[in-house]
């Protein structure tokens, strides 16, 4: 209708997807691809009205918690909690909205950064670039596989003078307490192990650590400071594959 918006159930249709897939195919690897051409108008997650007059939030609306951004808590709560038990299913969601209008991906952004999925804004999905970006998505290598990796498992082992802090990039605690977790905090931090449900060749991850050897405690000559990375993910012919990478570098004086 004139002077309305199309109705759009983005939430409900996201629960949907992942309500199937969370019973058929549990911990193995699938992917949601979500388009969006607006902002969901209706149902859960919904970001604005149906009704033009009531404009979408703007930075200055969310900062300021104005009436136009009376639906991005609720919203963004709901689909935190979506993307956790996509999470814990070990599935991926991508995100591709293409529209002159927002969308709603600051309330939805839990999706693929707790999943790993891909985020592709654009004016129209009939240009050439998304065309092109899109295509990437299902790039293979020379052996004719995907390139994605699914459902990985990321653990960090490191020497006693270390602990972890924590990691930054697209993944979920596993809650895996210890000696050697940091008290300091640093991005997903309190573990050593991670979920990472979507991977590429091109997947970057920052793993900080914080040095606890006591003052005045010595360091054994020659020793090394030594961490230890465990990647067991599912690999895109269906295979579960191990990747160990393991460090050493050399002490520096304070």
């Amino acid at each position: 209708p004139v002077g309305q918006r199309s109705k759009r159930s983005t939430g409900a249709a996201v629960s949907i997807a992942v309500g199937l897939l969370e019973a058929t195919y549990p911990n193995a690897a699938a992917r949601v691809m979500l388009f969006m051409s607006g902002p969901g108008t209706q149902g859960p997650g919904m970001v604005t009205t149906h009704e033009f007059k009531d404009t979408i939030r703007t930075h200055h609306d969310i900062d300021k918690e104005n009436e136009s951004a009376k639906f991005v808590k609720k919203a963004a709560k709901y689909y935190e909690a979506m993307a956790r038990r996509v999470a814990k299913n070990g599935h991926i969601v991508d995100i591709y909205a293409c529209a002159f209008d927002q969308t709603g991906l600051h309330e939805m952004k839990f999706l693929p950064n707790y999943t790993g999925g891909h985020i592709v804004m654009g004016d129209s999905y009939n240009t050439s670039l998304f065309k092109q970006t899109f295509q990437r998505v299902f790039a293979k290598d020379m052996k004719g596989d995907f390139n994605m990796a699914f459902n990985a498992t990321f653990k960090v082992k490191m020497s006693p003078q270390l602990k972890v802090c924590g990691v930054i990039g697209p993944c979920v605690s596993n809650a895996e307490k210890g000696a050697q977790v940091s008290d300091q905090e640093v991005g997903i931090g309190g573990t050593t192990s991670w979920k990472l449900c979507g991977l590429d060749n091109s997947s970057s991850y920052a793993i900080y650590f914080e040095v606890v050897n006591q003052h005045g405690q010595a360091i054994p000559q020659g020793q090394r400071a030594q961490m230890q990375f465990i990647t067991h993910y599912q690999h895109p012919s269906g295979q579960m594959r191990l990747r160990v990478t393991t460090l050493a570098r050399n002490w520096a004086d304070p």
